[in-house]
């Protein structure tokens, strides 16, 4: 199944104490390291901005299109809906969040072929990660019961799932401060 990349890149980075998606992680800004994964494993990939917009699309760098969502501020759950309102057309979209720079293309790749139905989880060693892809059958689910500061995993309950097993602990790997990233057990 031929999938578009999403990179969620609209929050304000509270915790980060200043503009975290556009800050130099090993040598290029955050955000342009998800963008650069996705482009690579997918060849398509769209941005969601909100806070900072500007700043954000700038240095995203090769992304194939921007949509902005103007309800940024209550919660990543608003950036999903506006993606998969804009992207209603593709057959799946993989979502990838703009702080987690680690995600190979191998995996990314591997999550967006597994979606045949529902939703797609990577699972490294045992632990649930990101990014998660959705597949068109669950975009309703995701409009109608999405709200608040949840991503698709809120939907894991009403949707068909399905977890790949990868090598690959990017996934559970994302940078909330500005002295470095942050590994989180995530079941």
């Amino acid at each position: 199944m031929v999938c578009t990349g999403v990179v969620l890149a609209a929050g304000a980075s509270t915790r980060f104490g200043g503009l975290k998606l556009v800050a130099e992680y090993r040598g290029k800004p955050l955000v342009r390291w998800v963008v650069e994964s996705a482009k690579e494993a997918l060849g398509e990939v769209y941005v969601v901005l909100g806070y900072a917009a500007d700043e954000v699309r700038r240095a995203a760098g090769p992304a194939d299109g921007f949509i902005y969502n103007p309800w940024w501020r209550l919660g990543l759950s608003t950036s999903v809906k506006a993606a998969v309102s804009a992207l209603i057309d593709k057959r799946c979209l993989v979502f990838m969040l703009g702080d987690m720079p680690e995600v190979s293309p191998r995996t990314v790749a591997a999550v967006a072929s597994a979606c045949e139905r529902g939703i797609v989880f990577p699972v490294y060693k045992g632990a649930r990660g990101n990014p998660a892809a959705c597949c068109r059958d669950a975009y309703t689910l995701a409009l109608e019961l999405l709200s608040g500061d949840v991503g698709l995993r809120a939907l894991a309950e009403h949707a068909e799932v399905k977890y790949v097993e990868v090598d690959d602990p990017g996934v559970l790997f994302d940078l909330d401060t500005p002295s470095g990233g942050q590994i989180y057990p995530r079941q």
